[in-house]
């Protein structure tokens, strides 16, 4: 399958129920390495689920054509300029997001009023900034977040922080214990809850002995959250 945004043919990955629908939905947000095969099972069980699910690979991702997000942010990792780099560079791929949505809301098999945006990493982050916007989007799964770049960026923190204040659309936010830092989900975490917002967070038990295996849930984690993302869902998605 394909979608376009701002002029570009972007591939995805579309997988649906059976039956003719209309199903619930999830666009699922691919990290900062872009969407590999190790996905598949999370994508399985969001399909198990019943919901259609819509993985859209985003600009300069395996080989789609646009810029890759590492050549769009040469200043020093941590330096001030980095961060005001990596918010531009994720609110260009913010586009090809919101672009997704729309393509899925306009499947015939999909219920429009039933999609929810999830995501893992770079994915994640994306899944925050997503449900700050005007779009058609019932509730959100942010896996691991920004744990890789959160220490470094403060404007991204910045950026994170608004979007959770300004949003109003209920959000999952899962880590596992030994990802990188799990600051996103207190920090995400307090500021939806300042703010009365509905959700959730869970930080998981270790997932392995590194912090990339842990920062990796979303495929490495399937048992841990499976039943409390089916919960979470069912109760503002699917059900």
């Amino acid at each position: 399958m394909s979608y376009r945004s701002e002029g570009r043919d972007l591939a995805g990955f579309w997988l649906t129920p059976d039956g003719d629908g209309p199903h619930p939905a999830v666009v699922f947000n691919h990290g900062s390495i872009g969407l590999g095969p190790a996905s598949l099972p999370g994508l399985q069980v969001l399909l198990a689920l019943g919901c259609a699910v819509f993985a859209p690979i985003r600009r300069g991702h395996n080989e789609e054509p646009g810029p890759y997000w590492s050549d769009l942010v040469p200043a020093p990792w941590g330096s001030p300029e980095m961060g005001r780099q990596l918010v531009a560079v994720l609110r260009a791929e913010l586009v090809d997001v919101l672009a997704a949505v729309e393509w899925v809301a306009a499947r015939p098999e999909v219920d429009a009023g039933r999609i929810a945006v999830a995501g893992s990493s770079f994915g994640g982050v994306l899944t925050v900034l997503a449900l700050s916007e005007p779009a058609p989007l019932r509730a959100g799964v942010s896996f691991a977040g920004p744990s890789m770049s959160w220490p470094d960026a403060p404007a991204l923190q910045t950026e994170l922080l608004a979007a959770a204040a300004s949003g109003t659309a209920p959000l999952f936010l899962a880590q596992a214990f030994n990802d990188h830092s799990l600051q996103p989900t207190y920090a995400i975490g307090a500021e939806l809850a300042r703010c009365g917002r509905p959700h959730e967070t869970r930080v998981y038990p270790a997932i392995g002995d590194e912090p990339m295996t842990g920062h990796g849930i979303f495929a490495t984690g399937v048992d841990l959250w499976r039943d409390d993302i089916g919960r979470f869902l069912a109760r503002w998605v699917t059900g």
